[in-house]
């Protein structure tokens, strides 16, 4: 019987690998997955008026309920529900609606949905820069409505009335695929 044992165990090697099987890759562990470091997180919704944005915010608003919604359209908001829009006061509607954000940023609200068109890079650049300060995780997010580069389509949906001529201007100046690298050292034009 113990000769049985020795002849069975008599190739084995102690100091030696097992050879690795040529058409299987090693085993090797699965990295731990990584925690994001992000806890917090602003979403920058963008598109032209029409497209959906504002539908998009609620649907967001609906998913985390906790979210703060924060449009430059609500200042032009009267007490009565009427839009007043007055394009004079834009750059103070813009400088109001960062004062929020950056308010809800500091006492570390989550998550944070800017409803602007921001359809340049440096649009956003001011938020970007908060959430940056604040360790926000920034996200774009676009509508994906099947209409929302159709001009005509745009000017019959927006809730603003803004014509169409506007919305083709703002369509041909409106940059694609922006990152939050390009949207940091955007630069607003002298």
């Amino acid at each position: 019987m113990a000769e049985r044992l020795i002849h069975s165990f008599g190739n084995l090697r102690l100091d030696e690998r097992r050879p690795q099987r040529q058409n299987r890759p090693p085993l090797r562990p699965s990295p731990a997955p990584q925690p994001s470091r992000f806890t917090k997180h602003i979403y920058l919704l963008r598109g032209l008026p029409g497209s959906g944005k504002s539908s998009l915010a609620r649907k967001l608003k609906r998913d985390f309920p906790s979210a703060l919604v924060f449009s430059t359209d609500d200042y032009f908001l009267m007490e009565d529900g009427s839009y007043i829009y007055n394009p004079d006061l834009l750059q103070d509607a813009h400088k109001w609606n960062q004062k929020r954000a950056r308010k809800a940023m500091s006492r570390g609200k989550t998550p944070i949905i800017i409803d602007n068109t921001n359809i340049l890079a440096w649009h956003m650049k001011p938020y970007a820069v908060m959430a940056l300060e604040n360790s926000y995780q920034v996200i774009f997010l676009e509508p994906n409505t099947h209409w929302k580069f159709n001009v005509r389509e745009l000017a019959r949906r927006n809730s603003h009335g803004v014509p169409s001529e506007k919305i083709q201007h703002m369509k041909n100046a409106y940059e694609h695929n922006v990152n939050f690298h390009m949207v940091l050292h955007a630069e607003k034009p002298n």
